[in-house]
C-alpha cells in the first residue's frame, strides 16, 4: 500500500512547473510597439525631398489631398519650429508641417530612419546676376517672389530645372541658397549643369503656406521680400519703341544724360519701373531709363505688372 503523499511527490502541481515558462513567453507590458507605417494626406502641395532639408532636391511631390504612408521619422530643417521630417513609402522626405496633423507622437510609433538620414547632400556652383532678379518660390512667373535681388548679387546655385517658364528664350531656372529660383537668363553666364543636380519635379507653391521666414535654420533662411506680392509681376518684359527714337537716360528724368538711343520699332527689354512726378519710366537691360510713353505698350499697366526698381535696393559695391 503506497505511503500517504507519495502521489503528490510523483506528480508535481502544474502551476509550479509551467509558471516560469509562461512568464518567459508573455511580452512585457512596457515594451514599445511600432507600426510599419502611418497613413496621412498632404494638407497642400508639398515637396518630397531626397533628404530632410529645404534645399535638397525633390524626388516627387504631393498635392493637397494626396495620400501617403509615413514609414519612419528623422530630423532636418526646422519648419514652423519643428525639425521632424517623415520618410514616405516613396523613399523621400516631407516635413510633418505639410501633412495632416497626427493625433500622437511619430517618434513613439514609427522607427527612426537612422543617423545617416539626417545628412544634407547638395551640389553647388557660384553665379552672379547681371540684371535685377526676382527670386521666386517656384520656377514660374506666376509663383510668389521670395526675394528681390539687385544686379551684381553673387548667388550660390544648388540645382537646376528645365521645367520652368521660358524667359526670353531660356526655360532653365536654378535654385539658390535663398531657397528660391532665379531664371538662368538673369545670370552673367550659364552655369555648367553637369556639376549640379536636377531639382526634380516641383509643384506650384505659395508663400502664404510655405514662407519659412524666422522659423528656418540659418543656412536655409530666405531673404524677406519688401511687401506682399498680390499679383506676380513679369520679368524682363519685351516692348517695342513707338517713337522715331526712344532716349535712354542715366536717370528717370528728361534732363538726364542720354546713354543710348533706341530707333523706331526696335525691341527693348525692361527690368523694372520708376515713377517720377507722375511720369512712368522703365529701366532697360542697358541700365538706363526710357519714358514708358515712348513704347507702343504700357509697361506700368495691369497686363505686365512690372516690379518697381526700388524693390531691389542698391547693387553690392
Amino acid at each position: 500500500m503506497p505511503k500517504m503523499g507519495s502521489h503528490a511527490r510523483c506528480r508535481p502541481s502544474l502551476p509550479g512547473l509551467f509558471l516560469p515558462l509562461l512568464l518567459l513567453l508573455t511580452p512585457s507590458a512596457a515594451a514599445p510597439t511600432t507600426k510599419p507605417y502611418i497613413n496621412s494626406t498632404a494638407d497642400y502641395s508639398t515637396e518630397c525631398k531626397t533628404c530632410p532639408h529645404s534645399l535638397c532636391t525633390n524626388k516627387q511631390y504631393y498635392i493637397s489631398g494626396d495620400s501617403l504612408n509615413a514609414t519612419c521619422w528623422t530630423r532636418g530643417t526646422k519648419i514652423a519650429g519643428d525639425t521632424l521630417w517623415l520618410r514616405t513609402e516613396a523613399g523621400c522626405y516631407v516635413t510633418q508641417y505639410d501633412i495632416a496633423e497626427y493625433d500622437g507622437d511619430y517618434t513613439a510609433v514609427l522607427e527612426y530612419c537612422g543617423k545617416d538620414s539626417e545628412g544634407e547632400d547638395l551640389t553647388e556652383e557660384d553665379g552672379t546676376l547681371q540684371y535685377k532678379t526676382e527670386c521666386r518660390i517656384c520656377p514660374d512667373l506666376q509663383c510668389d517672389v521670395v526675394a528681390y535681388l539687385p544686379e551684381e548679387t553673387d548667388v550660390t546655385l544648388t540645382c537646376w530645372t528645365d521645367e520652368g517658364q521660358t524667359v526670353i528664350d531660356d526655360p532653365i531656372w536654378l535654385k539658390t541658397r535663398n531657397n528660391c529660383y532665379v531664371a538662368e537668363i538673369g545670370l552673367y553666364s550659364k552655369p555648367d549643369t553637369t556639376y549640379l543636380d536636377n531639382c526634380g519635379p516641383i509643384p506650384f507653391l505659395e508663400i502664404e503656406l510655405h514662407n519659412n521666414e524666422n522659423v528656418t535654420s540659418e543656412v536655409d533662411k530666405r531673404n524677406a521680400f519688401p511687401e506682399p506680392v498680390i499679383h506676380s509681376p513679369h520679368y524682363l518684359i519685351n516692348v517695342t519703341v513707338g517713337e522715331d527714337f526712344a532716349y535712354c537716360r542715366d536717370r528717370p528724368d528728361v534732363s538726364g544724360k542720354i546713354e543710348k538711343r533706341y530707333p523706331f520699332n526696335s525691341e527693348v527689354w525692361l527690368q523694372c519701373l520708376v515713377e517720377n512726378n507722375g511720369t512712368w519710366w522703365s529701366e532697360t537691360t542697358d541700365f538706363c531709363y526710357v519714358k514708358n510713353s515712348d513704347f507702343w505698350e504700357s509697361p506700368e499697366g495691369d497686363y505686365y505688372r512690372n516690379p518697381l526698381c526700388a524693390y531691389f535696393g542698391e547693387p553690392p559695391s
